[in-house]
């Protein structure tokens, strides 16, 4: 009882804070331009292609394939998966950080837990929140995205159900990061600290671990598709990437998601993506998990007596 009380106060909090708002319109606005770059870009190519297939067609020379043959309209949306790295991901850890910090700088945690709640049902409550507000988010981009890929190309109930697919994934993906964010805002002293540390771990996990293992090439780290051709690195590179590897969510969830949105052409049914993605979805999984379990400890570590800030 006392948990879902936290939850739907959690949600009316968050829905009103002005920098939450203001980063969650930046997300959505990419959302929505996010199928129409990817169609922009490929109809000016399919143009310059259509163009020189006339030049060539004159001077009997040999015509190439056309470059987009395999292309699926999935594929235009794939510059969600940055977007989602990126934004996506400062949106949830200012959403854990602003769950965990409120009641703190409002001076109100020995007045609330003067009553009949528990730590566990305190947790509970502001995880549920963060699930309800991110979930929100996720079925809005959701349905932008759709949309969108429905006036610019044509989409079937195949392409629907891989985009809410990815939608989901994205959503335990970035959990991981909301559940970071109230982590450290339970266990910090200083309101900035308990912002900077998820904001640097987000830094490692999207930038410097992924140019240690399998974006060891230039801009790798904000390409949402991984090279097509071997690079070949020298042994202490190769090491460190193949130790590393495991631990590199970022490169994890971008791969799953660049089978989700059929980035490379080939197209799967949805359980055919589970069983070949299974290791990158067990390690969001085990990210998530690991996040959840932090909370936790977080939450066991909290002073309900020297919790205010204002103490």
């Amino acid at each position: 009882m006392h948990s879902s009380v936290i939850a739907l106060n959690e949600v009316r909090s968050l829905i009103r804070e002005r920098t939450i708002l203001i980063l969650l319109a930046i997300f959505l606005l990419m959302t929505l331009m996010s199928a129409y770059i990817g169609w922009s870009s490929h109809h000016m190519i399919q143009q310059v292609y259509e163009a020189s297939v006339e030049q060539l067609h004159i001077q009997g020379k040999e015509i190439p394939p056309a470059p987009f043959a395999d292309t699926t309209p999935l594929s235009l949306l794939k510059n969600m998966i940055i977007y989602i790295v990126l934004i996506g991901s400062l949106l949830a850890i200012t959403i854990g950080h602003d769950a965990g910090m409120r009641e703190r700088k409002a001076g109100v945690v020995k007045i609330l837990f003067s009553r009949p709640i528990s730590k566990t049902e305190f947790l509970i409550g502001k995880i549920t929140g963060l699930i309800i507000v991110l979930g929100m988010t996720m079925l809005l981009a959701a349905g932008v995205s759709i949309m969108s890929s429905a006036l610019l190309a044509s989409i079937t109930s195949h392409e629907v159900m891989m985009l809410l697919a990815f939608y989901g994934f994205s959503l335990l993906y970035l959990l991981g990061f909301a559940l970071l964010g109230l982590g450290f805002s339970l266990v910090e002293e200083n309101d900035a600290m308990a912002l900077l540390i998820p904001v640097i771990i987000w830094l490692s996990l999207t930038f410097v671990l992924p140019e240690l293992t399998s974006a060891l090439y230039p801009t790798g780290s904000l390409n949402p598709t991984a090279p097509q051709l071997a690079i070949s690195h020298g042994t202490i590179l190769q090491a460190i990437s193949d130790m590393l590897k495991p631990f590199s969510i970022t490169e994890h969830y971008k791969e799953l998601g660049g089978y989700l949105l059929e980035v490379q052409g080939s197209k799967f049914n949805l359980g055919e993506i589970l069983d070949i993605q299974a290791f990158n979805i067990a390690s969001i999984v085990s990210w998530l998990l690991i996040c959840l379990a932090g909370c936790f400890a977080a939450m066991w570590r909290f002073d309900v007596a020297t919790g205010d800030l204002r103490a």
